[in-house]
């Protein structure tokens, strides 16, 4: 008889156990479920404040929430950076106010343009799609601030680099046919493996050491 107690004692425990392991799988499940919710839900707020047209500041505060998302999330990292390089694209630069007499500095890329290619500059290419390329084609980082910016496989065929301190950025087999790179500082940039073919620059234009434009396919323009 005390044989059959403690069986069925031994029953009811392994079952309470069992019990408890199941009760505690799903609501992790539920945690795991309301957590991709409050991320999807981030991310949709995040772009409608980025696709606000006509308020700047607006805009800026989607850059910096989408930054965010892409910094605590590496699932999203690849598909932020997917949607701040379409903003990025085709933009047309800042020029002086009319009347304005201090034109010094003129033109360059808008604050949220900078903000957004600063974002990009920082992005961890580790986090990359495979088989996928960022695309920054036709894009103006005319006077931007690049300072480290990493543009590792990056196609940036037609990009305007146009009077841009350009050292420490990584163009590591990025594609810059057709570049400008009239007055740009690429004294320190890495250009293993980068595409220059058809890229111009001029006499300002600043190279490593040793290198040849000439010899990777650039074109001289004045």
């Amino acid at each position: 008889m005390d044989n059959i107690l403690d069986f069925i004692k031994t029953i009811s425990m392994t079952i309470g156990t069992g019990a408890t392991v199941i009760g505690g799988y799903f609501v992790y499940q539920n945690l795991l479920v309301n957590q991709r919710k409050l991320l999807t839900d981030r991310f949709s707020d995040a772009v409608k404040l980025f696709g606000t047209e006509d308020n700047r500041t607006v805009r800026l505060a989607g850059i910096y929430a989408l930054s965010n998302i892409a910094k605590d999330s590496p699932e999203y990292h690849w598909l932020v950076m997917k949607v701040i390089a379409s903003f990025i694209r085709n933009r047309d630069l800042e020029y002086p106010p009319l009347g304005d007499i201090n034109r010094e500095g003129y033109p360059r890329v808008y604050s949220e343009i900078q903000e957004a290619i600063t974002v990009i500059a920082q992005r961890n290419f580790k986090c990359d799609v495979s088989g996928e390329t960022l695309n920054l084609s036709n894009s103006s980082f005319f006077r931007a601030n690049l300072t480290g910016a990493n543009f590792r496989k990056v196609n940036l065929r037609d990009a305007n680099f146009g009077r841009t301190d350009l050292k420490g950025v990584d163009f590591s087999g990025a594609n810059l046919e057709k570049a400008s790179f009239l007055e740009s500082d690429l004294s320190g940039a890495i250009l293993k493996e980068a595409n220059l073919k058809n890229t111009t620059y001029c006499n300002k234009t600043k190279f490593p050491s040793n290198f040849d434009p000439v010899e990777a396919g650039m074109k001289k323009n004045g």
